[in-house]
């Protein structure tokens, strides 16, 4: 939702529309002068012999991670990424990304000073969420813009974060925490559309295999499970930023009294936040921790708030590990969540303690009641997200499609 702003914009624009064409043209002139120096002023893509354009969504900052990945470890390799904002309310948590398009951006002539210029300045586009990179962003899908990407010799690819390609009914007959396991005929208006997003998606990857051929990402080893023939891109984090933020912090694990538990639902719905309050206020009435949760928080301070906890609390619904996860690792947290079977199969030795919403408590219990134990497994968390989480790995998942020599 907006606030008083938003909707004072929103009326100004629907006014403006129904101004006779002549009018608003001038209206709208001073609106598109601005919007086209925002596109002039995007940054053109660096020398390389392969270029690499990522866009348009940048969730959780991911997408930036992913080309400095590139840049940093495949040779001669260019890479940018684009965030286009959604709506005028949408925030971004100051995620850092090469491109950033407004929603008044999006008004001017994108494919003619965006679109153009991503089909002349790359060899490769990575469509984000199934998304347009050319232009029409959030209206279009990645099919759209495969005859321009051949016509100018440009290899696409596609990648999907999560929720956009997870079906809903397969997860719930999967999994026995699903946040989706209701009675289809109880789906409120968010789950059907979540649902009706999945499907949309899924009917354009089969066009896509279909017309296309290229790869197919996912962010999250679960996601194996609904998309099959899809190659998993590892999550990056900036291991080094963490793990300082601990040095600076100073905290020991669980040395505390009274340990730091934290919890940070990027969307409290499919983290099970509900079950996660219940429990962790509970334990904090009864003196056992001090329970922080933190929401709408900019990505910059992140490092900091995790270095201050003893444990981090992230989904006991879904099955996956996020970025959350992943920051938590490198910062030597003791990282608590559910992660599914076929999860810890593929990904053996993570260093995350199972819990899901009806065994929290009892998980958390007997980590107090084991610090030693918590300690150790915490311990084993900068290593992982080094080996894992640093860039190397998802540059070489990169690799063959940009034509690169794998890093060493």
């Amino acid at each position: 939702m907006g606030g008083p702003g938003t909707n004072v914009r929103r009326l100004a624009w629907r006014a403006v529309a129904i101004l006779p064409s002549p009018v608003r043209g001038l209206a709208t002139l001073p609106v598109r002068r601005r919007a086209d120096a925002e596109l002039r002023a995007l940054a053109p893509m660096p020398p390389g012999d392969r270029r690499l354009y990522v866009g348009p969504w940048n969730t959780a900052g991911q997408a930036w991670q992913w080309v400095r990945a590139a840049e940093r470890h495949l040779p001669s390799t260019a890479a940018q990424n684009l965030w286009a904002q959604r709506s005028l309310s949408q925030a971004h948590f100051d995620f850092p990304a090469d491109h950033r398009l407004s929603v008044l951006a999006q008004r001017g002539r994108v494919r003619e000073l965006h679109g153009e210029r991503v089909l002349r300045e790359s060899t490769h586009v990575l469509h984000e969420s199934g998304r347009r990179v050319l232009a029409d962003f959030h209206a279009g899908s990645m099919l759209e813009d495969l005859p321009d990407l051949r016509r100018a010799g440009v290899s696409p690819a596609v990648l999907f974060h999560g929720s956009e390609i997870r079906d809903l009914r397969q997860h719930a007959e999967r999994s026995p925490h699903s946040p989706f396991r209701v009675p289809e005929r109880g789906w409120d208006d968010y789950l059907r559309t979540l649902q009706s997003i999945v499907e949309r998606n899924r009917a354009d990857l089969r066009r896509w295999r279909e017309e296309a051929g290229g790869p197919v990402l996912v962010s999250t080893p679960d996601l194996l499970d609904f998309v099959p023939d899809a190659t998993w891109l590892p999550l990056v984090v900036d291991v080094d930023r963490y793990a300082e933020a601990a040095r600076l912090a100073g905290v020991v694990p669980l040395e505390r009294e009274r340990p730091v538990v934290l919890h940070a639902p990027s969307n409290p719905r499919l983290k099970g936040t509900e079950a996660v309050e219940e429990v962790l206020s509970g334990m904090e009435s009864a003196g056992l921790v001090d329970y922080r949760r933190l929401s709408g928080v900019p990505h910059e301070q992140m490092a900091a708030f995790v270095a201050e906890a003893d444990v981090v609390v992230d989904q006991v619904v879904l099955g996956n590990p996020g970025v959350l996860v992943a920051e938590s690792l490198a910062a030597g947290r003791l990282v608590v969540a559910h992660l599914s079977e076929q999860v810890r199969d593929r990904w053996p030795g993570l260093p995350v303690l199972e819990a899901d919403a009806s065994s929290l408590r009892e998980v958390l219990e007997s980590a107090l009641a084991d610090r030693a134990a918590a300690r150790e497994l915490a311990s084993q968390g900068p290593a992982w997200a080094r080996e894992h989480h640093d860039g190397r790995r998802a540059a070489a998942v990169l690799a063959p499609w940009l034509g690169a020599p794998a890093p060493g």
